[in-house]
């Protein structure tokens, strides 16, 4: 089992997507990187669709996450399992207000945007 470390959050930069939802640098998960960031950045642009910001910003969010993910994938198999994973996550999180509220995570979406560059 690998153990999700800040380290291993900001090797994906989502370190702040993972402190605003609550996710524990104890958690444990037997998972590649693409996978977390998959499952991570699927819960920001969701909580930014469920916040109804600009379609824009979170289609580019969504673009750079995918491009990232793709690039990660060592191969096929990888890309397409992290391709499902992220289009999961992110219809479930759309329908979930973020913790602390869509004002509070706005800041936070556009870091994770800006990360992605």
């Amino acid at each position: 089992m690998q153990k999700i470390t800040i380290k291993t959050l900001l090797r994906t930069g989502s370190v702040l997507a993972g402190i605003s939802f609550g996710l524990s640098t104890s958690v444990y998960a037997d998972q590649s990187d693409p996978l977390i960031l998959a499952q991570t950045n699927a819960k920001i642009a969701g909580a930014a669709r469920f916040c109804e910001y600009e379609e824009d910003l979170i289609e580019e969010y969504i673009i750079k996450t995918e491009a990232r993910l793709a690039y990660l994938s060592k191969d096929t198999y990888e890309k397409v399992l992290t391709k499902i994973e992220f289009k999961n996550q992110l219809d479930a999180a759309s329908g979930k207000e973020p913790s602390g509220g869509c004002a509070q995570f706005e800041k936070t979406f556009m870091s994770a945007l800006r990360t992605l560059d």
